[in-house]
């Protein structure tokens, strides 16, 4: 029960880290089968009841296990911390406790919707994409609360305990649900939830993959309860039987017993649009194109989903569609320079040399001020291939060809392990040589 799990989550580790939280899963799994609440729980371990103890000894080694393999992970990434910024989660990095926490709590609203009808995914969810949580008066707070709601009956329920008179079909509901989102909802959720530590995502379609199998759990035993047939999910010994003084039998959940195919059905359309949004994001994965070209139809707004479709789109030659996509984040005031060299060749290959030469002058201007400014991220050897790379655009838009010949090796010289620089000079300067040896002047 130790080395199989352990194994398992350290091989997982390589993968993603939220395979760390697998033995808090398992841990969960172990006190929801053979403890009925956490109250009932202690006051077997204070009467020193030997399954109490072994399910704390046993807690105590996973834990160790966890901790142990959380720093194994933590030594491969460097032992250096990440290092984000704002845009990348403005709900989590929000200075406002108000819009913090109504926000990243909206976002998992958001992710319950796309688990019940997973029609708007998108890789990228950065910037404004998601509008924040600002004040009272936004409508949506009415379904953070409920979502609150939920959770609060959820733990009230694992420290409590079921009533005393709980039927069979109530113990099992409760214990699944219990199960399904603290075990295998919560727990894989925890390490992107933005309650241990901020990351550097705002909303990610990879990080509910796991979750998925505690919605599921959750979703079927609903549909059990709710169209189960109320007599063939009771035991023998769970209902009373009826007296001539008129008893009746002890209540069910079941609102709609007997009508257990239309939970199958349910459940057969849930599972239907689960399995076909992931085959057709699994071939979108494989076409970059298509993925990215989805996700702008989706997400607009996101400037890191506009620059990926944009220069899909320019790598097919579709110059006209990708400048159209770009030109709100073609200026790098308004989404760093970075973004500018892309936008400035497709211009480039539309024959707007004018606006390409402006926009990159502004964006080798917004290079000095970051320099200037220093910090982590504005390094001079961190912003010299934004730099070379703009400077190769600037030389593919100068026609003089000496001149373009001095601004491609400049290029070379502002990173020159840029390869993309180096060919684009090598072949100017062979083609100068090419004009002198026929005797062109240059």
């Amino acid at each position: 029960i130790y080395t199989i799990p352990g194994i398992c989550t350290g091989l997982s580790l390589f993968s993603k880290e939220q395979g760390a939280t697998t033995l808090i899963s398992l841990v969960i799994y172990d006190f929801v089968v053979y403890h009925e609440s956490l109250k009932d729980y202690f006051n077997d371990l204070m009467k020193k009841d030997a399954k109490a103890i072994q399910f704390l000894i046993r807690t105590i080694v996973l834990a160790i296990e966890t901790l142990a393999l959380g720093a194994f992970r933590y030594w491969l990434n460097g032992e250096t911390s990440p290092d984000f910024i704002f845009d990348q989660n403005p709900a989590g990095f929000s200075e406002d406790r108000f819009t913090r926490v109504f926000s990243t709590s909206w976002v998992y609203c958001l992710y319950v919707f796309d688990a019940l009808y997973p029609k708007f995914l998108c890789p990228d969810w950065s910037g404004k994409s998601i509008p924040l949580i600002e004040d009272g008066s936004d409508t949506r707070i009415w379904a953070v609360l409920l979502l609150w709601g939920f959770a609060a009956a959820i733990v009230s329920s694992l420290v409590v305990g079921p009533p005393d008179d709980a039927s069979k079909m109530y113990k099992e509901t409760r214990r699944v649900f219990i199960m399904g989102f603290l075990g295998f909802m919560f727990s894989p959720f925890l390490l992107s939830s933005n309650l241990l530590v901020v990351v550097g995502l705002m909303k990610a379609d990879r990080v509910i993959y796991l979750p998925l199998f505690g919605f599921c759990l959750i979703e079927v035993q609903a549909f059990k309860a709710i169209f189960g047939s109320s007599n063939s999910l009771l035991s023998p010994g769970d209902a009373t039987p009826t007296t001539e003084k008129g008893s009746e039998k002890k209540k069910s959940i079941a609102f709609y017993g007997g009508a257990h195919w239309l939970g199958h059905i349910l459940i057969m359309i849930q599972l239907y649009l689960l399995t076909s949004k992931q085959h057709e994001r699994n071939i979108s994965w494989h076409h970059s194109l298509d993925l990215w070209t989805k996700a702008y139809v989706v997400n607009p707004v996101s400037h890191h989903t506009m620059y990926n479709c944009g220069y899909e789109l320019s790598i097919k030659n579709r110059y006209e569609e990708a400048e159209y996509v770009m030109r709100p984040i073609g200026s790098a005031r308004v989404d760093g320079p970075s973004n500018t060299f892309v936008y400035a060749m497709v211009l480039y290959n539309l024959n707007r040399c004018d606006k390409a030469n402006y926009i990159i002058d502004e964006a080798i201007e917004v290079l000095d001020e970051k320099l200037r400014a220093g910090g982590p991220r504005n390094q001079p050897h961190m912003l010299g291939r934004t730099r070379s790379n703009l400077l190769v655009a600037r030389g593919y838009c100068t026609e003089d060809l000496k001149e373009k010949g001095a601004v491609m090796y400049e290029a070379v010289q502002a990173d020159q392990r840029n390869d993309y620089a180096v060919d684009a000079a090598t072949k100017v300067m062979k083609h100068i040589e090419t004009l002198k040896k026929a005797g062109i002047p240059v």
